[in-house]
């Protein structure tokens, strides 16, 4: 694999890590601003909470498949 090749799968990888990390900071910091501001319904506090637990799950395959991706770097 050429110098090139290693950089676009490391810039790739390191694209998939940030947004695994974003989709952790909007999954718990939104409904968090939601209680704080008292703009969330109560009905609908286990749909949030199941939602936020849902991007967290997504977040993780996210960082799991970018270090997937960079299993792939040569020497």
């Amino acid at each position: 694999m050429s110098l090139v090749e290693n950089e676009r799968t490391k810039l790739t990888a390191g694209f998939m890590n940030a947004v695994a990390s974003g989709t952790v900071t909007v999954s718990l910091v939104g409904p968090l601003v939601g209680i704080a501001l008292g703009t969330m319904p109560e009905q609908n506090t286990w749909n949030v909470v199941s939602l936020s637990l849902l991007g967290i799950v997504s977040a993780i395959v996210l960082h799991l498949l970018a270090q997937r991706v960079l299993s792939r770097l040569r020497e």
